[in-house]
């Protein structure tokens, strides 16, 4: 149980510099386009700049709730992943703290 914790605390720190370079396109995105901060979703984001990824996003809404995906993927882009960076880095970090 323990090396699945670890592992698992590992992925999340990983992850970040990942969840960071999605937010620094993101602002690149919001400072020579006309999207703004808060106009630039997700959902935007994966149609205009990585359409080969809606493959996936259609794929959930045929296996999860509609609703819940419309809220996830309405959320604004940078704060979101900004967001998630550092929740998941913290978790990461306090998971393998508590397995010593």
């Amino acid at each position: 149980m323990k090396t699945g914790l670890r592992v698992f605390a590992y992925v999340l720190i990983w992850t970040t510099p990942l969840q960071l370079l999605l937010v620094i396109w993101g602002g690149f995105i919001v400072l020579t386009t006309d999207y703004g901060v808060l106009s630039l979703t997700h959902k935007a984001f994966f149609v205009d700049y990585v359409p080969v990824f809606m493959v996936v996003v259609d794929w959930l809404y045929g296996w999860m709730w509609g609703p819940y995906l419309d809220f996830i993927f309405g959320l604004p882009l940078i704060f979101a992943q900004a967001f998630k960076a550092l929740a998941s880095t913290f978790l990461g970090l306090w998971i393998l703290r508590k397995t010593g």
